[in-house]
C-alpha cells in the first residue's frame, strides 16, 4: 500500500490533459456482473491486478481480499468501515464482490487522454501529436480507477508536472517510483526511460515532433477516416490525412505574440465572411531539430469537407498584402486540398456499375427484339438470340445436349396418324404415354382426343375402353346414335344398348286401334 502524504495542487495550469481511462470504483463497470459492494459483501480482487487502485475516502464493506501482486493506494483521509450493520439493499448470496481485471493504457494513445478545454474535441483540426501530453503540460490522474500506464515505445518521460490521486509528483519522486516494485504496477514497460520536466521553455508542444511521429502514429493509423477529398494535406504532427487548408511560416524564435497575432486575423476573417458556424481553426508553433520551427494554422470544416476552408485561405492569398503581418513575413506557404469525393467508390467499383448498365441494356434490346421482330433496326439481331424454339438448334450444333422439360411434353403423346403408336409413346423424355379414348358411332372408330392432362395416369382404364370397343363393332347395330356423340370411357355395349332403348320412341300405331284412333 502507498500512503501518499504530498502537497495539493492548488490552480489547474490551461495546458493540462486528464487521464480518462479505466472504471471507477464506484461504478458497477468495474466489477464483475454490473454488482457493487454492500457493507456485508467480501470484495475481492483478481489473483493478479497489474495496476493501482485509489480506494474512495469512505467505504463500508465486510473485507478485503487481496491480490499476490498489485497495489492499492489509501488516501490520508480515507475511512474504511468493516462489519457495518446488514442492509436489505445487499442481495448477493455469495456475499462477495468480484473487481475486473484492470487494463493498461497506452501513454502515446490520444484516447487515452481528454482535454481541459472542451472545444479541442476529437473533431477538432488538433494533430493527432498534441493530443498526447505535451513536453511542457501538466498531466491529472484523479478519480477511483485502476491506473496503469504502458510506457511503450517512450524512451524519455516528458511533460510539466504529475498529479496523481491529488498529490503532485516531483521528477525525483518519480524517478525513483519507476525503479521501484510499485512502478512496475503503475508503469508498464519502464525499464530505461528516463523522466524530465520542462516548465514553458518550449516552441510548440513538443520538443522535437519528429521523434514522436512514429511511437504516436502507430497507436492511431488503424483509427484514421478516409478524407473524403481529392489530394488530402498532413499538417506538421498529424497522422492522418485531413481535407482543408493548412498555412505555414517559418519562425527562428517561438513567440507566443505572432501566434496570437496569426490567429486574430484568421479569426476576423472568418467573422468577415460569416464561416464562424462552419470553419475550425487551430494555431500553434511546431519544432523539429530536423527541420526547425515553424507557426502553423490549420483550418478544416466542421460537419464534413465542404471547401469552404480551402476557399477561405484561397482569398486569405489572394489578398496577403491587406495584412501588415502576413505582408512582411518570408517563406509562406499554403497547401489546398482538392474536390470533394467519396473514398468509397473504387475503380473496381466503377467497372462493375457499367457492366451491369450495359447488361441491362443488351437484356432490353433483346426483349424489344423478340416482341417487335418487325422493327428493321432490331432485325439485325439474329432471330436465334431472341427466339427460344432456336435455341435447341443452336445448342445441337454446338454439341451441347440440353436436357427438355417433361411438363411441356403433353401436347406430343398423339402420334400424326391420329392413333396410338410405340413412337408417340417414346417421344416424351421419361414419361410413359397416356391416352384418353374417344369413340364415334358414325365411322365406327375409335380415336383420341386432341388434349390431355399428364397429371392424371390413365393407361390402364384406356387399353380397357379400347378392347370394350372393338367388341361393341363385332355385335350388330341396335341403336343409331347421332353422329356428334362421343364418348370418353366405353364401359360396356350392352349398358349403351339398354340406356338408349330407354330413350326410343314407336312411332307405328298399334294393331288394336281403329282408323278414326290413328287419325287422332
Amino acid at each position: 500500500m502507498w500512503w501518499s502524504v504530498l502537497f495539493w495542487i492548488g490552480q489547474v495550469a490551461s495546458a493540462t490533459k486528464w487521464y480518462s481511462g479505466g472504471a471507477d470504483f464506484n461504478s458497477p463497470s468495474a466489477w464483475l456482473d454490473d454488482y457493487m459492494p454492500c457493507p456485508e459483501d467480501l470484495v475481492v480482487f483478481p489473483a493478479y491486478f497489474p495496476a493501482v487502485l485509489p480506494l474512495p475516502e469512505d467505504i463500508s464493506i465486510d473485507g478485503l481480499v487481496l491480490p499476490r501482486d498489485g497495489a492499492i493506494l489509501i488516501a490520508e483521509e480515507s475511512t474504511i468501515t468493516f462489519g457495518a450493520p446488514r442492509t436489505s439493499k445487499c442481495d448477493s448470496d455469495e456475499k462477495k464482490a468480484h473487481l475486473k481485471a484492470p487494463k493498461s493504457s497506452k501513454w502515446f494513445d490520444p484516447l487515452t487522454w481528454k482535454w481541459a478545454d472542451i472545444s479541442k474535441s476529437a473533431s477538432s483540426p488538433v494533430p493527432e501529436l498534441e493530443r498526447v501530453p505535451c513536453d511542457d503540460e501538466q498531466v491529472i490522474v484523479k478519480g477511483h480507477a485502476a491506473i496503469a500506464f504502458d510506457l511503450e515505445n517512450v524512451q524519455h518521460l516528458r511533460l510539466g508536472q504529475l498529479i496523481l490521486a491529488g498529490s503532485s509528483i516531483s521528477k525525483l519522486y518519480l524517478e525513483q517510483l519507476l525503479a521501484r516494485d510499485l512502478g512496475r504496477f503503475l508503469f508498464h514497460n519502464s525499464r530505461d526511460v528516463q523522466v524530465e520536466y520542462y516548465r514553458g521553455e518550449l516552441c510548440g508542444c513538443h520538443k522535437d515532433f519528429d521523434r514522436l511521429i512514429e511511437p504516436v502514429c502507430h497507436n492511431v493509423q488503424e483509427q484514421c477516416e478516409a478524407p473524403h477529398c481529392l489530394s488530402p494535406v498532413r499538417p506538421f504532427g498529424s497522422c492522418c490525412l485531413i481535407c482543408g487548408a493548412v498555412l505555414t511560416m517559418p519562425r527562428q524564435h517561438c513567440s507566443e505574440e505572432d501566434r496570437r497575432t496569426l490567429q486574430t486575423q484568421l479569426n476576423s476573417l472568418i467573422a468577415q465572411r460569416d464561416l464562424a458556424d462552419e470553419i475550425q481553426l487551430h494555431v500553434d508553433h511546431v519544432s523539429s531539430e530536423q527541420y526547425g520551427s515553424f507557426l502553423q494554422a490549420i483550418v478544416t470544416d466542421r460537419g464534413g469537407y465542404s471547401e469552404r476552408s480551402v476557399e477561405l485561405m484561397q482569398y486569405l492569398a489572394e489578398h496577403r498584402n491587406r495584412s501588415s503581418f502576413l505582408a512582411k513575413q518570408l517563406g509562406v506557404e499554403l497547401k489546398f486540398s482538392g474536390r470533394p469525393h467519396n473514398p468509397n467508390v473504387t475503380f473496381a467499383s466503377i467497372l462493375l456499375i457499367l457492366f451491369c448498365m450495359a447488361l441491362v441494356g443488351v437484356v432490353s434490346v433483346i426483349i424489344l427484339a423478340h416482341f417487335m421482330p418487325e422493327n428493321p433496326y432490331l432485325k439485325r439481331i439474329p432471330q436465334w438470340i431472341h427466339d427460344p424454339r432456336r435455341w435447341r438448334w443452336r445448342w445441337h450444333n454446338l454439341g451441347v445436349r440440353l436436357r427438355r422439360n417433361p411438363l411441356f411434353n403433353r401436347f406430343e403423346n398423339a402420334s400424326a396418324a391420329g392413333g396410338p403408336s410405340d413412337e408417340a409413346v417414346g417421344a416424351g423424355a421419361g414419361v410413359d404415354r397416356v391416352t384418353v379414348m374417344g369413340y364415334d358411332p358414325a365411322s365406327d372408330e375409335v380415336r383420341e382426343r386432341s388434349f390431355d392432362n399428364p397429371m392424371f395416369e390413365q393407361g390402364a382404364a384406356v387399353e380397357a375402353a379400347v378392347d370394350t370397343a372393338k367388341r361393341c363393332q363385332d355385335q350388330p347395330d341396335l341403336m343409331v346414335a347421332p353422329p356428334a356423340m362421343e364418348t370418353g370411357d366405353l364401359d360396356s355395349c350392352s349398358g349403351s344398348v339398354e340406356e338408349q332403348e330407354l330413350t326410343e320412341i314407336n312411332l307405328e300405331s298399334s294393331e288394336g286401334e281403329t282408323d278414326e284412333e290413328a287419325q287422332i
